[in-house]
C-alpha cells in the first residue's frame, strides 16, 4: 500500500499536466508544514527527480523544493533558546561510572574483548624477520601463491612465474639529435 507522500512524489514525474504536477508540489510543501521533523526525508525523496530527463519533472521537483522551503521556519542563530537537557535520575547515577579516575586499564586488558576488524593474522610474525631481502621476496611470493590458490601442490610451477610479478619499465626510444649547422659554416653568396 502506498502512502500519500508516495503518490504525490510519483505525480511529480507522472502528472498529466503541469498544473497537476504543481499541485502535487504544493501538497508536498503542506506535508512539510504538518511534519517539520521530516524535512530531510522529504527533500531526499524530491531530490531524485531534479536530475530527470523530463523538463516538466525537473520543474515540478523544483516547485516541490520551493514549497518545502517556504514551510521551514526561519532560523535565527542569534536567538537564545531556553532548552534544558532532560536528565533522568538513573542517568545521574550512571554518570559516576564514566569517571576517568576510576578507569582501570589492567582490568580492560584482562577481562576486555578484542575489538579488531580482522582475525589479526596480518599482525602475527610471518617468520620473515631474519631473512635477507632476496630470501624474503621469495618467501613472500610463495605465500602469495598459496593465498591465491596457485600453489605447486595442485598446479605446475609454470602457471605463475617470477617474471609475471616483476614490474616492467617501458623502454623509451631515444632519437639521435644532430647538431644544427653554425652560422659561421654557412656559405654566403
Amino acid at each position: 500500500m502506498t502512502t500519500r507522500l508516495d503518490r504525490l512524489v510519483a505525480l511529480l514525474d507522472t502528472g498529466a499536466t503541469p498544473v497537476v504536477r504543481a499541485t502535487a508540489a504544493r501538497q508536498i510543501g503542506g506535508i512539510q508544514k504538518q511534519h517539520p521533523e521530516e524535512l530531510f526525508r522529504l527533500l531526499s525523496r524530491v531530490y531524485e527527480y531534479i536530475g530527470s530527463k523530463s523538463w516538466d519533472t525537473r520543474v515540478a521537483a523544483a516547485q516541490a523544493i520551493e514549497a518545502i522551503a517556504k514551510e521551514v521556519p526561519e532560523w535565527d542563530p542569534n536567538q537564545e533558546e531556553d532548552i534544558k537537557p532532560v536528565v533522568d535520575s538513573t542517568e545521574e547515577e550512571d554518570m559516576e561510572y564514566l569517571n576517568f579516575g576510576q578507569f582501570n586499564v589492567d582490568s580492560v586488558i584482562k577481562h576486555g574483548r578484542l575489538l579488531l576488524g580482522s582475525a589479526g593474522r596480518e599482525y602475527e610474525d610471518d617468520g620473515l624477520q631474519g631473512l635477507d631481502p632476496a630470501q624474503r621476496v621469495a618467501a613472500q611470493r610463495a605465500q602469495m601463491r598459496k593465498r591465491l590458490g596457485i600453489g605447486a601442490e595442485f598446479l605446475g610451477d609454470d602457471l605463475l612465474a617470477d617474471e609475471d610479478l616483476a614490474v616492467k619499465v617501458p623502454v623509451v626510444a631515444k632519437r639521435k639529435v644532430e647538431p644544427e649547422p653554425k652560422v659561421e659554416d654557412a656559405q654566403i653568396d
